[in-house]
C-alpha cells in the first residue's frame, strides 16, 4: 500500500492524513480536528530550506493520545521545493531511523513521510517554544561555555559510531565526503555561488582577503572532501553544525536541529564548523586549539582511541574550514537568514581561512 503524501499547501491538510502519520507508532490514535496556527515559508528569514506549519490538533479521547502535545510543527515543502529532494529524504530517514540513538537533546519526533516520486515530505515535531527554547544564531552571543557543551554532544555522537560497521551496514544510504547524496550536488554548485555573489557585492568584499578566485575556492573544497575528509576515520555526523542549528532551553540545556545534511564522514567537518560559527573571531583564535583538544578528551572519555595526533587534528581543522565557507554559507541565499546573520557567518568563515593559511593544507592534485 502506497503511503499518503503531504500536500503542497497547508489548506489541503486533513485530519485523516495527520492520523495516518501519527498512528504509525500509535495504533488506534485518531486526529479528529486541527487548526493551522501559522505557516512560515522558507527563505523568509524564519526558515531556510523547508517550510513550517504550526498546528493545533484535537485527538479522539483514549490512551493512544496520552502524552501527545496539542501543538506540533510540520516541517514540509509548500508550493515549490527549496532544496534538492535528497536533503528532505535524508532528514526524514534521520528522524525515523537514527533519532532514537542520538545522545543529546533534539526535537521530539512524532512521524514523517517522504515520497520519492514527487519529493514531497513532512516531519511532525514538537514545537520547541512550548519548552521555552531560544534559537541561537551567529549574533545571539553564544560563548565558550556553550560551545564546549555542544562539543560534548558531538563527541558523544561521534564516539558512538566511530569506525562502526553500522555506518555501512545500516547507514549505507547516507553520503560520504567523497560522494553520494548532497555531496554529489555540492560538486556542481559553482553557478549558484556566482549568482549569489553577483546579487550581493558585499560577499565578494568579504572574500577579497583570501586572494582566491571563487572557482579555485570551490575546487579546493572538493579536493579536501575527496582527499583527507574521505580518508580520515569516519563516524556519523550531524553535517551542518553552524550555531544557527542549535537551541537553548529555559534550563540552559542545549540542543540540535536540522539533520538534512547528516552523513558518514570525518569528525572535523562537524567540529570546525561549530567552533568557527559559534565563537566571535577573537575568541575562536584564542581557544580553537584548546577546543580541539577538549573534543579529543571527550572521545577518550567515551573510550575512543582515534590514532590522530595533535598535528593531524590541526591539519584536519584547517582543511575542514573550507567546507563551512564554500558550501555552508556561500551557497546560502541572503533571504534565508537575513543579511546580518549571513554576513557575519561569511566573515567568520573567511577569517579562519586567512588566519590558518588553509590553502596550504589543501592536498595537491
Amino acid at each position: 500500500m502506497q503511503e499518503p503524501i503531504f500536500p503542497k499547501h497547508e489548506n489541503d491538510l486533513t485530519p485523516e492524513l495527520l492520523t495516518s502519520v501519527l498512528s504509525q507508532d500509535r495504533p488506534g490514535l485518531e486526529v479528529t480536528d486541527f487548526k493551522v496556527v501559522e505557516a512560515i515559508r522558507a527563505m523568509s528569514g524564519q526558515a531556510s530550506t523547508a517550510d513550517r506549519v504550526i498546528l493545533d490538533l484535537t485527538y479522539r479521547a483514549g490512551p493512544e493520545s496520552a502524552g501527545l502535545p496539542r501543538r506540533i510543527i510540520l516541517k514540509t515543502m509548500l508550493d515549490v521545493p527549496h532544496a534538492p529532494q535528497v536533503m528532505y529524504e535524508t532528514e526524514v530517514r534521520f528522524y525515523r531511523e537514527i533519532r532514537p540513538q542520538v545522545p543529546f537533546e533534539a526535537p521530539i519526533f512524532f512521524g514523517a513521510l517522504f515520497d520519492r516520486e514527487s519529493g514531497h515530505f513532512g516531519i511532525l515535531l514538537e514545537d520547541l517554544r512550548e519548552r521555552g527554547a531560544a534559537f541561537n544564531h551567529v549574533l545571539s552571543g553564544t560563548g565558550l561555555k556553550q560551545v564546549q557543551l555542544l562539543i560534548q554532544h558531538l563527541a558523544a555522537l561521534h564516539a558512538k559510531f566511530w569506525k562502526s560497521p553500522v555506518l555501512d551496514q545500516a547507514f549505507g544510504w547516507m553520503a560520504r565526503p567523497g560522494g553520494g547524496g548532497m555531496e554529489e550536488i555540492f560538486k556542481h554548485l559553482l553557478p549558484n555561488i556566482q549568482k549569489l555573489l553577483d546579487a550581493d557585492p558585499w560577499r565578494s568584499e568579504i572574500l577579497a582577503p583570501l586572494g582566491r578566485s571563487v572557482p579555485d575556492l570551490h575546487a579546493d573544497m572538493l579536493k579536501v572532501a575527496a582527499g583527507p575528509l574521505e580518508s580520515a576515520p569516519h563516524t556519523l555526523l550531524h553535517g551542518d553544525t553552524h550555531i544557527g542549528n542549535t537551541y537553548t532551553l529555559s534550563d540552559g540545556t542545549l540542543g540540535w536541529l536540522d539533520f538534512q545534511l547528516s552523513h558518514r564522514g570525518c569528525y572535523a567537518r562537524d567540529l570546525t564548523y561549530l567552533i568557527t560559527t559559534g565563537l566571535p573571531i577573537e575568541l575562536r583564535r584564542k581557544h580553537e586549539r584548546d577546543l580541539i583538544g577538549y573534543y579529543f578528551e571527550e572521545l577518550k572519555r567515551h573510550n575512543v582511541e582515534t590514532g590522530i595526533d595533535a598535528e593531524g587534528a590541526w591539519r584536519l581543522h584547517r582543511q575542514a574550514a573550507l567546507w563551512g565557507l564554500v558550501i555552508g554559507w556561500l551557497t546560502c541565499p541572503t533571504a534565508n537568514y537575513g543579511r546580518a546573520i549571513t554576513e557575519e557567518n561569511i566573515r567568520r568563515l573567511t577569517q579562519i581561512i586567512v588566519d590558518l593559511d588553509c590553502f596550504q593544507a589543501v592536498p595537491d592534485d
